[in-house]
């Protein structure tokens, strides 16, 4: 897969060579930080790589298949030298379906296990949902999302456009004007956002993305927990204290930590 601008979807944040640990998250509209920028410093002496797909879905090219993204990461990680000894594939929330593709990808022939915390499986609520909720930040008004059995391409474009018309309307009822470069870079974010949840949406391989990859889920409602593709006897479930919806605290960093390097874990 070719990326607009090169832009990667991997991204080395501690060095070594040795059971890697690969981390799919997302980067909040804040200076809060990422679980992948946690693991990293709380688990020493292993490579700890960010999965990051905005980037990717921020450039000119505003719809990319689930599957794509994670055959991009998985080329990106055999090109990186760190190959060496098991893998984890961590995927938080909506971010669950890539770790677990990834993790399908990467499991020919050598120990990998995808880790899913609190996994979500996008389907049209999640992804309507989250846009009534970008809509909500610009005013008042109620717009219906687009049709999202269309051509994936046109639902992103359509929906940022609805978003790029509110934003423009708030700038003229404030005087300023709608391409200041905080408005540009808010609407191309929620636009990579939504996208992503519209892979992990019309995704017609999760049920065998997995394939001979491990599965662990860690989970604040473990009765509930399901993995597509997976008897409930196929994966194994730990069960986390309550967690804030979508939001990575320390906290969970830490139980993370624990689960996927017990011995170097502070909790451990």
């Amino acid at each position: 897969m070719t990326h607009s601008g090169d832009e990667r979807i991997l991204r080395r944040l501690s060095s070594g060579d040795t059971d890697p640990i690969l981390v799919a998250d997302f980067q909040a509209m804040s200076m809060s930080p990422r679980m992948s920028d946690m693991l990293s410093e709380r688990i020493q002496g292993r490579p700890v790589f960010q999965i990051d797909p905005i980037g990717v879905l921020s450039g000119e090219r505003r719809y990319v298949p689930l599957s794509e993204l994670a055959a991009a990461c998985a080329d990106e990680f055999r090109e990186s030298g760190a190959q060496h000894g098991p893998v984890v594939v961590i995927g938080h929330c909506s971010a669950a379906p890539l770790a677990l593709h990834v993790a399908g990808l990467l499991a020919h022939g050598r120990a990998v296990t995808a880790v899913l915390v609190n996994p979500t499986w996008p389907r049209d609520e999640h992804v309507t949902v989250k846009f009534d909720e970008f809509l909500a930040k610009f005013g008042p008004a109620a717009r219906p999302a687009p049709d999202l059995n269309d051509d994936p391409e046109l639902v992103v474009s359509a929906m940022a456009q609805i978003l790029l018309d509110e934003v423009t309307a708030l700038a003229a009822s404030r005087g300023v004007s709608s391409s200041a470069g905080a408005f540009s870079d808010l609407i191309v974010w929620y636009r990579a956002w939504l996208a992503f949840l519209l892979a992990g949406r019309n995704d017609r391989e999760i049920r065998r993305a997995a394939g001979q990859a491990a599965v662990t889920v860690l989970s604040d409602s473990p009765s509930a927990v399901t993995v597509p593709g997976r008897d409930a006897d196929a994966y194994l479930v730990r069960e986390l204290p309550p967690q804030p919806v979508g939001t990575v605290t320390p906290e969970l960093a830490e139980l993370v930590a624990a689960c996927v390097a017990p011995r170097q874990s502070s909790i451990a």
